[in-house]
C-alpha cells in the first residue's frame, strides 16, 4: 500500500528507547507551549516540597518549647513557644496559597498542553492523503491519540513534577531523619515498595488490556451513534431499530464489563496485600519511634516530628514510586501518539502552478488502481483525453470504477500504473492549492457541513470569502437561488437542527448546495459532477441539465440517469475498471451495445 502503517497496533508495545524519546518529546512540546507557566509550576512545586518537613521541624521546636515552657514557668519560654505557632502558621498558610496557586496553574497547563497536542494530531490528520486516511490501522491509530491526546501528555508532565516534588521533599526529609535515627531512612524506603511493585505490574496489564479491546470500543462507540445520531433517526424509529441496538451495545458492555471486572478484582486482591504490608512497616518503625522515646532517647517533640518524618517520607517514597508507574503507563499511550506523527505521509506535495501544455487539459494515460487490500484493481488501463469545452459523460454499474475515476481525476489518488496529466503536467506535481484552484467537484455521496449557507458555498473555494456577485453566481449555478431566499436568515442560516434557529434541509436542498459549492470557484476549468442530480426533483433535474458551461470549461458528468448524457461530447462506459465502450450517444446507440442496452431498459420503464 502506499503508506506505511503497523500491522497490527494492539500488539504495539514501544522499547524503552522509544518511550524515553516519547518522553523528551512530550516536553518538547509543553516547552515550546508555555515555558513560562512550565518554570513557575517547578518553582512553586519545589516549594511546596520543601514546606511539609519544615511545618514539621517547627511542630517539634514547638512541642519541646512548649514542655520547657511548662517545667520552667519562665515568660521566655512561653514566649519563644508562641513564636513557633506563629511561624507554624505562616508556613502552612503559605503552602495552602501554594498549593491551590498549583492546582490553578496546572489546570491552565492541562488546556494549553490538550490544544498543543490536539492541533498536532490534526495538522498531521490535514496532511494525510486520501489513501492513507482511509486506511483502518490509521484510522485506529487516529482514534488513540484523539481520546488520549489531552489525559496521557499532561498526566506525564504533572508526574514529571510529582516526581520533582517527591524527590526534593525525600532529600529534605533525609537530612532530618540522618541527624536523629538514620536507620529510620531504610524503613521509609522500604515501606514503599510493596505499592511499587503492584503498581508497575499493574500499569503493564492495563495498558496491554485496554489497547487490546480498540475494536470493541468503536462498535460501541458507533452503536451509540446509531441510537442518538439524527441521521440514522428515521430508519431506526420506523424499522424499529432501537430495542436489538441497545440489546447488542447492552451485551457488548456486559463482555467488556466482565474483563474489567477481572482485571480490577485481580488489582484490588493484590494491591490490598500490598498496602497492609506497607502500612505494618510504618507501623513497625512507629512502634520503635515511641518505644525509644518512652526510654528517654527522643524528647517528646522529636518523637512527634520522627512519626511524622516517617509517614511523610513513605507517602513521598510512594508517590516517587507512584509517579514512575504513572509515567511508565503514560508514555506507553504517548509512544503510541508519536507513531501516528512519525507516520510516513507516503508522498511529496507538488510545486507546480501551471502545465507545459496549456490549454491541453485533463488526461488518462494508460492509469490503473488498486485500493490496499483488494483482490482486484479498480481501474485498468483507462485512457482518455478531456479538452477545454469538452462534455464527457461517465456511465457503469456500480462498483465499475468512476468514483474511483473521480478522484484519481481530482487528484485525490495516485494512480498505481500509467499518468494523470493536466496541461501535459503530472498532476502529483501539481501544487495542491493550484490544482484545486483549476478543478471543481461534487463528490458522491457529498458532505452536509452543519454550518451556515455561506459556509457550504465557500467551501468550494477553501472558505474564502466570496463577493456577492459570486455567491449569487455559484447559488444560481446549484439552483439554490430560491433556496436560500425562503430561509429566515439567507445565507447566514445555519443548517442544523442541533443549534438553536438551525435548519435542516432535505436531500435534494442539500445537493443543490453541494452543486453551488462544485460552482464556487469561477476559474476552475474543468467541472466534475459525480451523480448531481440524484436527489432533485425533475424540474430542477432538467434545469440543472439545459445549463450552459462557460465558454473553455470542460464537464465530466456522472450519471445513472442515461438521458442526462444524451448531449455529451463523448460517453465512457465502464466496466469492471475497463473502458468498454466510448463514443458519443448516437454512436453507442448505433453500436448496440451495452450502453444502448442500458439506455432502452432505462427508456422502456417511461414508455410502459
Amino acid at each position: 500500500m502506499p503508506e506505511s502503517a503497523p500491522d497490527t497496533l494492539n500488539d504495539l508495545v514501544p522499547s524503552w528507547r522509544e518511550r524515553l524519546s516519547a518522553a523528551g518529546r512530550t516536553l518538547a512540546i509543553i516547552a515550546r507551549t508555555r515555558p513560562g507557566l512550565t518554570a513557575g509550576i517547578a518553582v512553586m512545586t519545589v516549594i511546596a516540597a520543601l514546606l511539609p518537613p519544615a511545618a514539621l521541624y517547627v511542630s517539634k521546636l514547638l512541642i519541646d518549647g512548649v514542655v520547657a515552657a511548662i517545667e520552667s514557668g519562665l515568660d521566655a519560654d512561653r514566649d519563644a513557644a508562641m513564636r513557633w505557632v506563629m511561624i507554624e502558621a505562616v508556613i502552612l498558610a503559605v503552602l495552602l496559597v501554594v498549593r491551590r496557586w498549583l492546582v490553578f496553574q496546572k489546570a491552565r497547563l492541562h488546556a494549553e498542553l490538550g490544544f498543543a497536542v490536539a492541533r498536532l494530531i490534526l495538522d498531521k490528520a490535514n496532511r494525510f492523503s486520501l489513501a492513507q486516511i482511509e486506511h483502518p490501522k490509521v484510522q485506529e491509530m487516529l482514534i488513540h491519540a484523539k481520546q488520549f491526546a489531552s489525559a496521557r501528555p499532561y498526566g506525564l508532565i504533572v508526574r514529571g513534577f510529582d516526581t520533582l516534588q517527591a524527590v526534593v521533599t525525600l532529600i529534605s526529609i533525609t537530612a532530618l531523619l540522618a541527624a536523629s535515627a538514620p536507620w529510620l531512612i531504610a524503613l521509609m524506603l522500604l515501606g514503599g515498595l510493596p505499592a511499587f511493585m503492584g503498581n508497575l505490574r499493574f500499569s503493564g496489564d492495563a495498558y496491554r488490556f485496554y489497547t487490546a479491546r480498540s475494536p470493541q470500543m468503536r462498535e460501541r462507540n458507533y452503536l451509540e451513534s446509531l441510537v442518538t445520531n439524527e441521521a440514522a433517526a428515521r430508519e431506526r424509529l420506523h424499522y424499529g431499530l432501537g430495542a436489538p441496538l441497545l440489546e447488542r451495545f447492552t451485551d457488548l458492555f456486559t463482555g467488556m464489563h466482565a474483563g474489567d471486572r477481572r482485571m480490577q478484582g485481580r488489582q484490588a486482591l493484590i494491591g490490598s496485600a500490598l498496602g497492609v504490608l506497607g502500612s505494618a512497616i510504618f507501623l513497625g518503625g512507629k512502634l520503635w519511634i515511641v518505644a525509644v522515646t518512652i526510654g528517654g532517647r527522643f524528647s517528646l517533640g522529636q518523637m512527634t516530628m520522627l512519626i511524622g518524618l516517617l509517614k511523610q517520607g513513605q507517602n513521598a517514597v510512594n508517590a516517587l514510586l507512584g509517579a514512575f508507574t504513572g509515567s511508565y503507563e503514560d508514555v506507553l499511550y504517548v509512544t503510541r501518539l508519536f507513531v501516528l506523527l512519525d507516520l510516513d505521509e507516503g508522498r511529496t506535495q507538488g510545486r507546480q502552478v501551471a502545465g507545459p501544455k496549456p490549454g491541453d487539459g485533463l488526461r488518462f494515460d494508460k492509469v490503473g488502481f488498486t485500493y490496499p487490500g483488494a483482490p482486484t484493481p479498480a481501474l485498468r488501463d483507462v485512457s482518455f483525453h478531456l479538452p477545454p469545452g469538452t462534455r464527457l459523460g461517465l456511465v457503469g454499474i456500480n462498483g465499475s470504477g468512476k468514483t474511483t475515476l473521480v478522484k484519481l481525476a481530482a487528484g485525490l489518488y495516485r494512480p498505481d500504473s500509467g499518468r494523470v496529466l493536466l496541461d501535459g503536467l503530472d498532476l502529483g506535481e501539481w501544487e495542491p492549492t493550484a490544482l484545486a484552484h483549476r478543478i471543481g467537484v461534487m463528490f458522491q455521496p457529498h458532505v452536509n457541513y452543519k454550518l451556515s449557507v455561506r459556509d457550504n458555498v465557500e467551501a468550494g473555494l477553501g472558505l474564502e470569502t466570496l463577493s456577492p456577485r459570486a455567491m449569487d453566481r455559484a447559488l444560481a449555478a446549484g439552483l439554490a437561488q430560491d433556496l436560500v431566499s425562503d430561509l429566515p436568515g439567507g445565507i447566514e442560516t445555519r443548517l442544523s437542527k442541533r443549534f438553536a434557529e438551525g435548519v435542516e434541509l432535505s436531500g435534494g436542498q442539500w445537493q443543490r448546495l453541494a452543486m453551488a459549492r462544485a460552482h464556487a470557484n469561477e476559474a476552475a476549468d474543468i467541472l466534475i459532477l459525480d451523480e448531481p442530480t440524484a436527489a432533485l426533483d425533475a424540474e430542477a433535474e432538467a434545469a440543472f441539465m439545459a445549463r450552459p458551461l462557460a465558454p473553455g470549461r470542460s464537464l465530466i458528468l456522472i450519471s445513472h440517469r442515461l438521458s442526462n448524457l444524451r448531449a455529451a461530447d463523448r460517453i465512457i462506459l465502464l466496466e469492471a475498471g475497463r473502458i468498454a465502450e466510448a463514443g458519443d450517444h448516437e454512436a453507442l446507440m448505433a453500436q448496440g451495445g451495452g450502453y444502448a442496452a442500458m439506455f432502452d431498459l432505462q427508456a422502456d420503464a417511461y414508455r410502459t
